[in-house]
């Protein structure tokens, strides 16, 4: 046996409360990741972000595992191989958050430049990941198993990497600091134009884009903790157990808007029927409930617009709580009052009152009016004049 073989089989293995919670944290990530990945629409950009980032996250928390655990010294070649996926987190989930409440997509080489420094930061340790068994065991117990002696290395290692190396714990915190400011400038920005969620919808996207600034702030903070605690990566298990508690209550939130615990879902027509549905998609709404001869009507409603489309009302309702975050009404009363509002400073319009100009997009009284306006818009039809100039 030699003296190198002898030293890592000298790494004990560990079993404790606290590997077995990190196991757990690995297997829910990775389900977690697999499950968003598989299931999410390929128009819904923030989920698939948000997938890639959680198995990025299940990956490197699988490494931090096996080296807390001592299971490293059998995969000792792929020591530290996991680094550059630790500095995809930020910017995969400043691009969850921005598609949440932008829904704009990205040109590609936007998305690169964000992925860029993972991929930047790999080309920098391309030297070390070709080192010697040896080196990489000197790596990996100075980390973790302090009282092992050191391997003898073979002579002329120059470590041209290693200065790159030293800072990758302080670039992660870097990017957490930097994406998490433009996330929260983002969210601040946008907020104004969120509205209200959907009747029944426990957890809408907005309320999912601040449970994501809340783990910026938080990973932020814990990271800082640990790393002026310990030296190397000696602390980080306690942030795989962070992310154990992260991947945890996403699952609850997946779970807790499950349409199983829904009560249409035994009663949706369409789980028994013999055909298929025809698709419908948000534009198509748009497109028919955008018409002035639709929405302009007191009439308009939930069942027209459906029958007009060929679907049953049930799914057009589920695709605007889902899409928009709103219900049917607010739906057509954006666009109400949205024509509303160029009526009210129009001098075609002039010689009507406001009351009559609320009842001729589609409103029924002076008072439904009113509240769809300042729901809509954040102030009354009389301040909104005002704030035009108009009398």
């Amino acid at each position: 046996m030699t003296e190198l073989q002898a030293l890592i089989d000298s790494i004990p293995i560990r079993h404790n409360p606290i590997s077995y919670l990190m196991f757990s944290g690995v297997f829910l990530g990775f389900l977690l990741s697999g499950v968003v990945l598989l299931r999410a629409p390929r128009d819904n950009r923030a989920l698939l972000f948000f997938g890639l980032m959680i198995g990025c996250l299940s990956i490197t928390n699988l490494d931090t595992f096996l080296c807390y655990t001592g299971w490293m010294k059998f995969t000792l070649a792929w020591n530290d191989s996991t680094e550059p996926l630790t500095l995809l987190f930020a910017p995969l989930l400043y691009l969850c958050i921005r598609h949440l409440v932008v829904r704009k997509p990205l040109p590609a080489w936007v998305v690169a430049l964000h992925l860029a420094p993972a991929l930047l930061y790999a080309l920098s340790q391309i030297g070390y990941y070709s080192e010697p068994l040896a080196v990489k065991f000197n790596a990996y117990k100075g980390a973790y198993f302090s009282e092992i002696p050191f391997a003898e290395v073979p002579e002329g290692t120059t470590y041209g990497y290693q200065w790159v190396k030293d800072m990758q714990r302080w670039l992660l915190l870097l990017g957490f600091a930097v994406y998490g400011l433009l996330s929260f400038r983002l969210w601040q920005r946008a907020s104004k134009s969120f509205g209200h969620p959907a009747t029944g919808v426990r957890i809408s996207k907005y309320r999912f884009g601040r449970y994501a600034l809340v783990t910026f702030l938080l990973s932020l903070g814990l990271m800082l903790v640990v790393y002026i605690s310990y030296d190397d990566d000696g602390g980080d298990h306690y942030l795989s157990l962070f992310t154990l508690a992260v991947t945890l209550s996403t699952c609850i939130a997946f779970i807790s808007e499950s349409r199983f615990f829904q009560r249409t879902w035994l009663l949706d027509k369409y789980e028994s029927s013999a055909t298929t549905p025809p698709e419908i998609t948000l534009e198509a709404l748009r497109e028919v409930a955008g018409e002035e001869r639709f929405f302009e009507s007191p009439k308009a409603s939930l069942k027209a617009l459906a029958a007009h489309l060929g679907v049953h009302p049930n799914r057009v309702s589920r695709l605007i709580n889902q899409e928009t975050d709103g219900n049917f009404n607010d739906f057509v009363n954006a666009y109400r009052i949205d024509l509303a509002k160029r009526r009210l400073v129009s001098p075609e319009f002039r010689h009507l009152t406001i009351e009559a100009i609320g009842r001729s997009v589609g409103f029924r009284s002076k008072s439904s009016f009113y509240e769809a306006f300042r729901k809509q818009v954040g102030c009354s039809p009389t301040q909104f004049m005002k704030s035009t100039g108009k009398p």
